[in-house]
């Protein structure tokens, strides 16, 4: 079982008399525990006074879980009291009810015999007066107001109005031209198109063919659509395009359909949007990808190799191989001078133990570059100390120390 520590107790009702310096006792008082005292020696004085430090039979108690009873109230006091006496919810709905002071009485409000449809207007300067709306904008008492009339160019479009409307009328450059008369109500204006035409935008082409004949052609969509794919027409996807060896020839080179792959073809035939033709040379500079030809004669170098199955002859160490055959090894692979061996544990000087096993539950310890040690498990309660001579051990003492 596990080591027990117990501090200094008593089932008594006595304080101790005295205490060592840090140390603990526990008092029961004869109670069972309920009005038990911890006590601790005072670290001054020769004597070591003995000082209450908790539990719950000190007082502390008292503090806990404890509830006010009682409903507190405050007085109410006269209206218009302006003693610091507390102002309660009723004396603050008193106040407000008995407040009928009329709009007029205000110090900044300056009211001769107002009638229906009076509004209260700043005068700029330090009072509200009261007037009646007059001129095209009359208003009743209801508030409701009726505009009589409005004069000419009384309204701004765009200013005094909300919504769309045209204000000019002006063409792009090499897009759009207008012309005609402006700067009146019956202005016409005429649009048409220039000799040369932008177009900025979306453009739409519909028909069974679009010709283009320019001498260069500048695109800059980054990538080109072609072709349909609501259902398989098994025509072939890319670029045709003309050139000359001495007789006008035709090449293509995209997707062919039927052998599912990119291709490049030279003295091609266009038979339907299906090119057949001798298959064109290519030079590329690296190439990602999987080769599908087993037989590559021409390699010459390789650069890294980051995946793949070797299952071909046993590579030499000068040739940055292993120089063995390891199928039927078992074990931990070392180099020593440059010759690799499989070994069953390894060596300390190369990261390992030196050790085939260890015991259950058994704790390594190090010896140097030697094979590594097991000092076993101790027993229930122990702990792991350091011998004088600096070696691991199990031992049963507790021992506080002193500082």
């Amino acid at each position: 079982m596990a080591n027990t520590i117990q501090i200094k107790r008593s089932a008594g009702s006595a304080a101790p008399g005295t205490l060592g310096k840090g140390e603990l006792a526990w008092v029961d008082h004869g109670t069972g525990g309920a009005a038990g005292i911890l006590y601790v020696g005072d670290m001054t004085g020769a004597g070591a006074a003995v000082r209450k430090i908790g539990g719950p039979g000190w007082g502390l108690e008292l503090l806990n879980n404890s509830t006010l009873t009682g409903t507190p109230t405050a007085p109410t006091v006269a209206a218009n009291d302006d003693s610091t006496s507390v102002a309660t919810t009723e004396y603050v709905d008193r106040q407000v009810q008995n407040s009928t002071q009329p709009i007029s009485a205000a110090s900044d409000t300056n009211i001769s015999a107002p009638a229906a449809g009076h509004m209260l207007l700043w005068d700029g300067v330090d009072t509200w007066d009261n007037k009646a709306i007059s001129g095209d904008i009359t208003m009743a008492a209801d508030g409701s107001a009726i505009v009589t009339g409005v004069a000419e160019n009384a309204v701004a479009l765009g200013t005094d109005t909300s919504g769309n409307y045209v204000a000019t009328v002006s063409g792009t450059a090499n897009e759009i031209e207008v012309t005609g008369g402006a700067g009146s109500e019956g202005a016409s204006v005429q649009i048409g198109l220039p000799d040369n035409v932008t177009i900025t935008g979306t453009l739409t082409v519909n028909g069974a063919t679009t010709t283009v004949d320019s001498t260069t052609v500048t695109v800059a969509d980054p990538v080109f659509v072609i072709g349909e794919n609501g259902a398989d027409d098994n025509k072939d996807r890319g670029m045709e395009f003309k050139y000359n060896d001495g007789a006008a020839k035709v090449g293509f080179f995209g997707y062919d359909d039927s052998a599912e792959a990119f291709t490049a073809m030279t003295s091609a035939t266009n038979t339907g949007e299906v090119f057949s033709g001798t298959t064109a040379d290519a030079i590329f500079a690296d190439i990602t990808g999987t080769l599908q030809t087993a037989s590559q004669p021409n390699i010459t170098g390789l650069g890294t190799v980051t995946s793949g199955t070797w299952a071909a002859d046993i590579i030499t160490p000068t040739s940055g191989g292993l120089g063995v055959d390891t199928s039927s090894s078992t074990g931990i692979a070392s180099v020593s001078g440059g010759t690799w061996s499989v070994s069953n544990e390894l060596a300390v000087p190369l990261g390992g133990t030196g050790l085939t096993s260890v015991a259950a539950e058994g704790i390594l310890v190090g010896a140097g570059t030697a094979d590594m040690t097991v000092l076993t498990i101790g027993s229930a309660g122990q702990k792991l100390a350091v011998s004088a001579g600096g070696s691991p051990e199990w031992s049963d003492l507790v021992d506080g120390g002193t500082f």
